[in-house]
């Protein structure tokens, strides 16, 4: 049987998010016998590598911002420009071949890169794209390039409506799929790492809003908590986190861990987990405090309504004050926390990687 040519394209590979890992694992368990894999970024960083399996061909990428070279700097500087104008000459330059099926690993960007003389073309999108609806530029760029592709991965309800919302031309493309996650990699590292109260792991940039968790630590302090906690992940607003930090005069409640390959001591360790992002497609750090039986605290953004469970995993809230209670009345409830981290553990196991395996294959193959 001859293999189908499958190619994947990301915005990023490298850059230590949800989004890699999930494509990492879907990458490593695919059927080989069936496929031959391949993976274009178009941003190459150095935060985070995933790691995968020898038959996984990494493409050069287009954008490499490792390249500290002024003609480098001039030329990525172009290309994120030329990218919303005339992405189809990137892609031809760049990489001049067809698949059997190209996926676009989320909106904007990989859809703009997939090619039309492939075989077939998949959009799978990670999060709400609510934010198209005031921004008719992108808008309609998008609605150009979604017209073209044959289905629309959704990996949330939320995420699904959100298409709806924006594109209900596209409806009859959408299907939903959701995230897999591969219980087995979460291993231990075994650092002496002592009991803290509250973890957040996540990109500091604006999107993942970690000075909302600032804030809310801040709110907590002024009421009289003085709660421990950790902070792990690097980005944009990592020098803006360390500066809140200090004009809220907590150091001694927050600490500052940077990026962490395997983090799951710290999940191990703390007590709750907080998400404060604005927008999420189907949130990875979520389910890894859920395997380890930890409650969590999350603003309301997509696949919250799914693994929050009405209430009985995790709550989700919009304010500083509303997120601030939640947090208390976990900790604060030993009733309340061991049966939400019983649930945790339980409902976890429905977003099982194998299941996903075998949703993505049949999606493949049809």
């Amino acid at each position: 049987m001859k293999k189908k040519k499958i190619l994947f394209i990301i915005w990023s590979f490298t850059y230590g998010g949800g989004a890699e890992k999930i494509l990492a694992n879907i990458v490593n368990n695919l059927n080989t016998d069936k496929y031959d894999i391949e993976i274009l970024e178009f941003l190459h960083s150095d935060i985070g590598k995933e790691e995968v399996k020898d038959y996984v061909k990494i493409l050069p990428p287009i954008v490499d911002v490792t390249d500290k070279r002024m003609i480098a700097w001039i030329r990525n500087k172009a290309l994120n420009k030329l990218v919303y104008v005339a992405p189809a000459l990137i892609r031809k330059r760049h990489l001049n071949r067809c698949y059997d099926v190209e996926v676009a690993f989320n909106y904007l960007i990989p859809t703009f890169l997939l090619n039309r003389k492939s075989k077939k073309l998949i959009s799978w999108i990670h999060s709400s794209i609510n934010d198209l609806k005031d921004d008719s530029r992108r808008r309609d760029i998008q609605k150009k390039y979604l017209s073209c592709v044959d289905t629309i991965v959704a990996i949330s309800k939320q995420t699904e409506q959100s298409i709806i919302d924006v594109f209900p031309e596209f409806t009859s493309k959408i299907c939903r799929i959701y995230n897999g996650y591969d219980f087995s990699k979460m291993s231990f590292i075994n650092r002496k790492i002592n009991h803290f109260d509250l973890l957040f792991c996540n990109r500091l940039d604006d999107n993942k809003n970690p000075l909302f968790f600032l804030d809310v630590i801040k709110f907590l302090k002024s009421k009289g908590y003085n709660l421990s906690a950790n902070i792990l992940g690097t980005g944009a607003l990592s020098k803006t986190v360390q500066n809140r930090i200090a004009e809220y005069g907590i150091e001694d409640t927050v600490k500052m861990r940077g990026y962490i390959k395997n983090p799951y001591d710290y999940y191990r360790a703390c007590s709750v987990f907080c998400l404060t992002s604005k927008a999420e497609g189907f949130s990875t750090t979520i389910v890894e405090a859920m395997y380890f039986g930890k409650p969590f605290v999350t603003t309301p953004v997509a696949g919250s309504e799914e693994l929050s469970c009405d209430g009985e995993c995790g709550i989700v809230e919009n304010t500083i004050e509303e997120y601030a209670n939640a947090i208390i009345r976990i900790l604060t409830d030993s009733t309340l926390y061991n049966s939400m981290s019983e649930k945790c553990r339980k409902q976890v196991l429905n977003y099982s990687l194998s299941k996903q395996i075998e949703n993505i294959e049949t999606l493949l193959d049809s």
